[in-house]
């Protein structure tokens, strides 16, 4: 199939022919959701010896008692949170998590796995072939047991996760057919007559085709050829992110970032704040509420599609409708491992909030997968999106980003203009950078709204922060209307 310029002023119409934002309009403005993005896949490796695991780390930690106790006063106050260990909670949760609009939602039916389960099944020969290569030194559990106390038995506990993990994944993958199943769903795949079509790719794609240019594609090559080069666009930047919640003591998280990773800011929900070392100040966190923590250890994977794998994709199976069997068999449709990142967020259980224990983890659980997305990006710019440029008066430009994708003052962002290649490809041409206004930040982190209406103290500037509904930068000066914005460097 030959390839043809890639045009993007269809894509950009709606976005261009944008008047100048007011402030009042940028938060509902439907460009937000009106451009190609990436797309995300997340699945929960559930852990049941890992939860009792981090349960028992805080009954032997330093200030147990005011945990413990912490924890069953709220089991206790409310009714939602008696099903099961509160150390599952995050676990309970998860699939009522929304995937971050910074992405399409591509979740299949497969949300939870059994990690104990299926590592119980995994061969020498999986290990061997998917298990990291052990490093010298003193890795997180240990030194995190010697922090607070832990017993040996902790540190196995960590290093039968870490052994297992991507094993575990993997054979997920080819158990369940995950990589043809990524395919099925952008296809809509079914058992009819027409096993394939195009409704899912006309729906998020920038280009809206119409049902009667889909069937003039047919004897027109150049449009066909432009049907096709979205797809590979989109379908191309298609990724799965597994994770491994974990329900832990503040105290403990704090001494393992102090012991491993030297308090590296951002660890906990973003924060660079000096960590709590001491077990006098943690004890007396844990009796104000905040003694808890939500931590997400997770793993990415890119689709692997090329040209040539798009080529006979069109051709063998598209083209001549064949069945998904078909294309299971054909092993066009494998995974690649991206990277891996810990992160965490606390359960703020403020003694002004009459939310249930499940809402403020649910609250926590999100914003520590929202900062292992942040982190993944932070470390691997093919995993970085971008996001229109929906307004702006020549003195600044508005994005509808914020505190959710990690934004602050200092990071430094590209203003790029969208292109094409020589092979009609979507690329981005730098034009500029621009930096954030400090006090023209959106807070959307999860929950944030709820939580700001929950504190009878907040100020006006926080209140005016949640309902901004975009972020103001500065720097590069024009008209980027139709443009994008990404990160480039984060400090």
């Amino acid at each position: 199939m030959k390839k043809t310029k890639l045009s993007c002023l269809l894509a950009m119409a709606a976005i261009t022919c944008a008047p100048t934002m007011k402030a009042a309009d940028v938060a509902t403005d439907s460009l937000v959701q009106n451009y190609m993005r990436s797309s995300l896949y997340t699945i929960l490796l559930n852990s049941e010896k890992m939860n009792a695991y981090y349960e028992e780390e805080t009954k032997n930690g330093e200030n147990a008692s005011a945990l413990i106790s912490l924890a069953k006063s709220f089991k206790s106050t409310k009714s939602d949170d008696t099903q099961g260990s509160l150390f599952s909670l995050p676990s309970r949760v998860f699939p009522d998590i929304e995937i971050p609009n910074q992405f399409n939602d591509h979740n299949l039916q497969w949300r939870v796995l059994n990690f104990d389960s299926v590592a119980g099944n995994v061969s020498d020969a999986d290990l061997a072939k998917f298990a990291p290569a052990k490093k010298k030194g003193v890795g997180f559990g240990k030194l995190a047991k010697g922090a607070v106390g832990m017993n040996t038995q902790g540190n196995e506990n960590n290093e039968y996760f870490d052994k297992y993990a991507q094993a575990v994944i993997n054979r997920f993958f080819e158990d369940k057919n995950i990589g043809a199943g990524l395919i099925a769903r952008w296809y809509d795949y079914s058992d009819g007559a027409q096993h394939w079509n195009l409704n899912t790719l006309m729906d998020r794609g920038s280009y809206n085709f119409t049902a009667d240019e889909l069937q003039k594609a047919a004897e027109d090559l150049n449009l066909r050829a432009k049907i096709d080069q979205t797809a590979f666009d989109m379908v191309s930047n298609t990724y799965v992110m597994a994770v491994n919640l974990r329900f832990r003591s503040y105290q403990a998280i704090i001494a393992e970032s102090a012991g491993a990773a030297k308090a590296v800011g951002g660890l906990l929900g973003g924060s660079t704040g000096s960590l709590i070392a001491d077990a006098a100040t943690v004890g007396a966190s844990a009796a104000a509420g905040d003694g808890y923590a939500v931590q997400a250890v997770s793993y990415l994977y890119r689709l692997v599609w090329n040209d040539d794998i798009n080529q006979k994709f069109a051709v063998d199976i598209f083209a001549k409708n064949a069945s998904l069997d078909d294309l299971v068999a054909s092993g066009l449709c494998k995974l690649e491992f991206v990277g891996s990142e810990k992160s965490s967020a606390q359960v703020r259980q403020s003694i002004l909030s009459n939310q249930p224990m499940t809402m403020l983890v649910k609250r926590a659980t999100a914003r520590a997968i929202d900062e292992a997305i942040l982190k993944l990006q932070n470390k691997h710019e093919e995993f970085r999106t971008v996001r229109p440029i929906i307004g702006g008066d020549g003195e600044f430009v508005y994005a509808a980003i914020g505190t959710k994708e990690g934004l602050n003052e200092k990071d430094e962002y590209e203003i790029l203009e969208p292109q094409e290649d020589k092979d009609g490809k979507r690329i981005y041409k730098k034009v500029g950078t621009v930096k954030a206004v400090k006090d023209g930040i959106w807070d959307n982190a999860y929950g944030a709204l709820e939580e700001v209406a929950e504190n009878p103290n907040a100020t006006d500037a926080e209140k005016e922060a949640v309902n901004r509904g975009y972020s103001k930068f500065k720097g590069k000066k024009g008209d980027f209307r139709g443009y994008f914005i990404r990160l480039k460097k984060k400090k």
